[in-house]
């Protein structure tokens, strides 16, 4: 017998209007959980981005009344960063192309060692607030320049702004004028954009950041020669052999051997090339009163121009923890070189800076946004 099928049974009138009226119901439940969730996520949209603005613009540091926001300061590391850490892999290359065995190339090869060992320290993650300190006090630095070349109306040329940046990127202009194959050189519109690719972008770091970078530094220049201007051109100088050594004992023998005659010039070569860490002698040729006393201490300094010519001084302890030994080759009133003047003014400069440091300059929290990449 054939199974019969089942009609299916008619809704009332009423069954239909709730129906409706539930299936409505539903519709504006189902729409208003999607606003609580749209309002929601809208709310911790808002204060993610109010947060990374707020963030942003939170001062880390300011001189007089004007800031170094957060943004600018990781920019301008994250440049600097990038530029130690070009300059690291390009050390790090020149290694593998020399052969460390030629004698020839030692003492570049130990150079390019040396340079390698400093900035992979420098860009640590152990010495990223080292770091980040130094690039925060150039910025600072560079306020306070801008401020008072300002004040003393100096002003940079197109032609300085244009020869500086290209020494920066890498081009030659002297070589492109004299080479008559321009294939052979590559063009500074190219070099530019390839520095802008490699350090300006990658840090978010405008050109025009970069340029103000760059005339600020020229600026910086301008107020080291107006400020250093009073530093004499000539001054009662010394021409000292310096010799390190490790204890006062091994510097009264070394004194005694140069007393019985022999030459401290071959004594230089002789401790320069032994196994000790802690011996070494130093030619220095003639510096200016003030500058041992930067460099050792202001006994050292005493001890040098209190020697006479021709006479070795008994062993004197350095302000580094050193023990040295002076030899006086020569004593008298002579002109500084330029070398000397470069640092003596910019010695003068650097004690102006000081007192601006102390005056207006304030650190806030900085440390917080210190950054450890790349």
């Amino acid at each position: 017998m054939a199974k019969q099928e089942s009609t299916p049974k008619t809704l009332t009138r009423r069954q239909v209007a709730r129906r409706v009226k539930e299936e409505k119901l539903n519709r504006i439940l189902t729409w208003s959980a999607i606003g609580v969730v749209a309002v929601v996520l809208l709310i911790i949209g808002y204060g993610l981005i109010t947060e990374l603005v707020v963030k942003a613009r939170r001062p880390v540091a300011r001189v007089d009344s004007v800031t170094v926001s957060t943004q600018q300061f990781q920019r301008r590391l994250y440049y600097q960063r990038l530029v130690m850490r070009d300059r690291l892999n390009d050390y790090q290359y020149e290694l593998t192309r020399i052969n460390a065995t030629d004698e020839t190339m030692q003492s570049y090869y130990q150079y390019l060692e040396s340079a390698v060992s400093s900035l992979d320290s420098q860009l640590s993650a152990t010495s990223a607030s080292v770091l980040g300190k130094q690039v925060l006090d150039y910025m600072l630095e560079e306020e306070v320049v801008r401020k008072e070349a300002q004040t003393r109306n100096l002003t940079v040329s197109q032609e300085d702004m244009d020869l500086a940046i290209e020494q920066i990127v890498g081009y030659d202009r002297t070589a492109a004028e004299t080479v008559t194959d321009t294939s052979k050189i590559e063009s500074f519109e190219s070099l530019y954009q390839q520095y802008n690719e490699s350090f300006l972008k990658p840090s978010r770091f405008s050109e025009q950041d970069f340029r103000t970078m760059v005339e600020t530094n020229l600026l910086r220049n301008q107020l080291v020669a107006i400020i250093g201007a009073d530093v004499p051109q000539t001054s009662d100088q010394v021409d000292p052999i310096i010799f390190a050594v490790g204890s006062d004992e091994t510097g009264l023998a070394l004194r005694q051997r140069i007393e019985n005659g022999e030459d401290p010039t071959g004594l230089i070569v002789e401790l320069n090339d032994d196994e000790s860490d802690q011996t070494a002698g130093y030619a220095l040729g003639w510096i200016p009163a003030g500058y041992l006393g930067g460099q050792l201490g202001a006994e050292i300094e005493q001890v040098t121009f209190n020697t006479p010519v021709g006479k070795a001084a008994e062993p004197v302890l350095g302000s580094d923890g050193q023990y040295y030994v002076i030899f006086v080759n020569g004593h008298e009133e002579r002109p500084v070189n330029e070398a000397t003047l470069r640092q003596m003014r910019e010695d003068q400069y650097n004690s102006w800076l000081e007192l601006q440091k102390q005056e207006r300059w304030e650190y806030l929290d900085w440390q917080k946004a210190v950054l450890t990449t790349p």
